[in-house]
């Protein structure tokens, strides 16, 4: 029998030592890239400049008990350890788990820890070098069920444009952002010109929780964040803690989502359990406000949240027992393979529990069609069978 997509994870994460992606760092700024060391007492960290050594413990637990410190990429046969392999050894921890596909996100060290390269052609460089690597490494080997997101550079918005029309041309099927396109916390009216490139390549967009920055003014102590576009803080009030809260109300408050009618969003690993309150609070913070406030919104923020952003929970048994209070079109499930929080490789045991009193046709919508409309995946297609 044909094997087609049953469950989507739309939140795992590829992890492994940064000498996967060197060799397509040009070599004068190889010296510049991130490398692997040794950690004091076992395992293995990261050496990057401008940060404190980032170490893998938590990011590769795969369901074995959490070690911050101590964790090496590989097993003492010399073999990779779980969730740190190539493709193939991916495929088969998808099969081991129950899970027929992956959205892939970066490791964080790709994300945030590069932001601390000082020479800005020498960071574009790597993040362009870990692309390359999913697209002619990584991905290939079953392309349908290893859906990698593309880094885009958070440098300028020239270099975030450029990325984004190259992970289209190297044949990436989404990208991840992790600050706004013009490589700032909060939006600017020069954003357009990627989301309107974004939507002529029909190219996904996502960020791993959040991108920009990750609090309003208000939770962080500053009194201003430049550029914070105007009434954006009225909708975070009551919620600033639920990421990605902050993004959405600037997208919202900016107008993009107006200018821009198709712009959609899909934020990772948020949970959905709060959505409720959340979006009742959204609303109500912005009825309150909006006599203060010079710009005026066209809709409720709850109503744009329907029509443009979409999450993804993980082991948030709460929010299978609201669904009748949530915007259910609106979600995907994932595993968090390999992180701390991982449902691996228990992910079928918990997927029975949670969605016990669901419907198969819901259960459907959030583990296959939600997912697979968002990232152009084929579901009646057959699915790259797993090497021997």
């Amino acid at each position: 029998m044909a094997r087609t997509y049953k469950v989507i994870s739309a939140d795992g994460h590829l992890e492994g030592p940064p000498e996967d992606f060197l060799p397509y760092v040009p070599e004068v700024f190889r010296e510049m890239a991130p490398r692997r060391i040794p950690t004091p007492g076992g395992g293995d960290s990261w050496l990057i400049e401008g940060q404190p050594l980032w170490h893998t413990g938590t990011n590769l637990t795969a369901g074995e008990p959490l070690k911050r410190k101590g964790k090496s990429y590989w097993n003492p046969d010399g073999t990779r350890v779980t969730g740190a392999g190539d493709g193939v050894q991916r495929l088969r921890e998808q099969d081991r788990d129950g899970i027929d596909a992956e959205i892939l996100f970066p490791p964080i060290f790709v994300v945030e820890a590069l932001s601390g390269i000082s020479d800005s052609d020498a960071y574009v460089s790597i993040v362009q070098a870990y692309n390359t690597y999913l697209s002619a490494d990584y991905c290939p080997v079953a392309p349908d069920r290893l859906v990698a997101c593309g880094v885009i550079p958070a440098r300028s918005l020239d270099s975030a444009v450029a990325e984004l029309e190259r992970c289209a041309q190297i044949g990436l099927r989404a990208v991840a952002l992790s600050s706004f396109p013009n490589g700032g916390p909060n939006p600017k009216p020069e954003d357009d010109r990627f989301w309107e490139a974004a939507l002529s390549l029909g190219m996904p967009l996502t960020g791993h929780i959040y991108f920009g920055a990750p609090f309003p003014p208000f939770v962080t102590g500053l009194t201003s964040q430049p550029n914070a576009p105007e009434g954006a803080s009225a909708l975070c009030t009551r919620q600033a803690f639920e990421r990605p809260s902050w993004t959405i109300a600037q997208l919202i408050f900016s107008g993009a989502l107006d200018r821009f009618p198709e712009l959609q969003f899909y934020f990772a690993e948020t949970n959905a359990s709060w959505l409720p309150i959340g979006l009742q609070q959204m609303d109500e913070n912005y009825k309150l406000y909006a006599h203060t406030l010079r710009t005026k919104l066209d809709r409720m923020p709850s109503e744009y949240f329907v029509d443009h952003f979409y999450l993804s929970f993980i082991q948030d048994l709460a929010v299978t027992k609201m669904f009748d209070l949530v915007p259910v079109d609106n979600l995907m499930w994932g595993s968090d393979f390999p992180h701390s929080v991982t449902s691996f490789p228990n992910s079928q045991a918990w997927l029975e529990n949670g969605f016990a009193k669901v419907s198969d046709e819901l259960r459907r919508k959030i583990l296959v069609d939600t997912p697979a409309k968002y990232f152009h995946l084929d579901t009646t297609a057959e699915l790259t069978p797993t090497p021997a």
